[in-house]
């Protein structure tokens, strides 16, 4: 399962359903993983398709930094978007978005 690691201030959003949306820039090291988990071809066919919108309906783990705190969600999509100027990542550059849906905290004894 596809695991990400947020900050506590990413983290709370998702929580709040005030985010809704994971964003990570397009570089081999997130192309691979995302190629890898998803089963689809590889590099550039793959940022092909995502730029398609095409569903992924994908479960991952969201977690708050290193700790044993998480939840899980569904991916229900991912899509490339040419410039991250106005994500979270304020980059000027593509970045995937990745849609996230049925989010769920998880109870953990810590």
């Amino acid at each position: 399962m596809l695991t990400f690691n947020l900050s506590k201030k990413w983290y709370e959003k998702i929580r709040s359903g005030e985010k809704t949306i994971e964003y990570r820039e397009v570089k081999p090291y997130w192309t691979k993983r995302l190629n890898g988990f998803n089963g689809m071809i590889k590099d550039e066919a793959f940022i092909e398709k995502l730029k398609k919108g095409e569903s992924c309906n994908l479960r991952c783990i969201l977690r708050l930094g290193y700790t044993k705190r998480h939840m899980t969600a569904r991916i229900k999509q991912i899509y490339v978007l040419q410039s991250g100027k106005d994500t979270d990542l304020a980059i000027d550059g593509q970045v995937y978005a990745i849609q996230l849906s049925e989010i769920r905290e998880v109870e953990v004894d810590e």
